[in-house]
């Protein structure tokens, strides 16, 4: 049904001349070894990531933008914690395709077959499961209202009155993913289609259609108990704490006696907020800033040995097997890698756009 419409859209049968004209749009994709690298990829956001389990990253990204719309899928094998803000003047939609367990968006229970939703005003904080696969949308929030305004959906209420938010269930949710799967199936095979001004209008008419009677008709998940936003709160401590103290083996007990806390209550706050207990999560903060180091050292002077025991580890073997564990290679071999020119915009790339009229920031 979309390559249908998309084909009749590019021969332009049904629209009037004026829109039978190119059209600026972008498109890319890129592949990552890296959570870093990966959250570097997607352009206009201000965010990192933290890798929470072991095991090699892999990260894909395909990132369109057209019609002031960004439109982006992303692939990630490794449960992550994300952090960070979208565009100015931007709402943004994530919309999983499939996800292995639950996740957590914004100290909200982001269950399987739920959908979220933020805006630029908001610094968000997502912990994905395992492996994900996601759709975010990124729409200047006056397009959205405009339109909203041009249909029928008028009197409606918002899509979000409170954000963030989790939407947990509605009964388009199911037509909204179809559309999105097709969608990225058409322009994955001819990205070329965006050039066309009358394929934009039509997409970004369907495109916020159904959005729109997702949101209108969803539920909303349960806000977090005041019990998960203390023990947030102390996560939060103990990692300010840790990343504070770099030149330090920062212990449990030590983290215990700085917070005033006991050992069951730490436990307890790192099960319900990451789930993962405390030893685990501190030697996953400082293996990821490690790595960081690594991937931007020079080669030729930088010691594995020295960035080691920067970030707390002293027993140079002990250290290199964890770092294995967690990212799936030695970090000599990362140190080695540094030496390589970076691919453009960030990652390995392979890429097809065209340059904007405008840049994003402008939508």
């Amino acid at each position: 049904m979309l390559t249908a419409m998309l084909a009749e859209a590019q021969d332009g049968n049904s629209f009037p001349d004026y829109t039978k004209s190119a059209a600026a749009y972008s498109y890319r994709k890129y592949l990552a070894e890296d959570a870093d690298e990966h959250a570097d990829n997607l352009r206009d956001w201000d965010q990192c990531y933290e890798q929470l389990s072991a095991g090699r990253f892999q990260g894909g990204l395909v990132d369109a933008w057209f019609n002031d719309i960004q439109l982006f899928r992303e692939t990630t094998n490794q449960s992550v914690i994300q952090k960070g803000s979208c565009w100015d003047g931007s709402l943004s939609f994530g919309i999983p395709l499939a996800m292995e367990g639950s996740g957590a968006f914004c100290d909200q229970p982001l269950p399987h077959g739920g959908i979220f939703s933020f805006d630029s005003n908001t610094e968000f904080t997502l912990l994905t499961p395992r492996k994900l696969d996601v759709v975010g949308i990124a729409i200047c929030r006056k397009q959205l209202d405009n339109f909203i305004h041009s249909t029928d959906h008028g009197n409606a209420r918002g899509t979000a009155p409170q954000l963030p938010t989790v939407m947990v269930e509605s009964r388009h949710f199911g037509e909204l993913r179809c559309f999105l799967r097709n969608l990225f199936d058409a322009i994955d095979s001819n990205p070329t289609l965006l050039g066309h001004a009358q394929v934009q209008k039509t997409l970004s008419s369907a495109l916020l259609g159904h959005l729109l009677a997702s949101t209108q008709s969803a539920t909303f998940g349960p806000t977090a108990l005041p019990t998960h936003h203390a023990r947030k709160a102390i996560v939060e401590r103990a990692r300010d704490y840790t990343l504070s103290h770099v030149d330090e083996l920062v212990t449990v007990a030590e983290l215990v006696e700085v917070l005033g806390i006991s050992r069951r209550t730490l436990q307890y706050c790192f099960q319900d907020v990451l789930n993962i207990n405390p030893i685990q999560y501190l030697r996953g903060i400082r293996l990821n800033g490690a790595r960081r180091e690594l991937r931007h050292g020079d080669p030729e002077t930088a010691r594995v040995q020295d960035v080691a025991a920067r970030w707390g580890f002293w027993h140079l073997s002990h250290f290199s097997s964890d770092y294995r564990k967690m990212f799936g290679e030695l970090p000599s071999e990362t140190l080695r890698k540094a030496q390589r020119p970076a691919a453009p915009a960030g990652g390995s790339a392979t890429s097809i756009e065209k340059a904007y009229d405008s840049g994003p920031s402008q939508a």
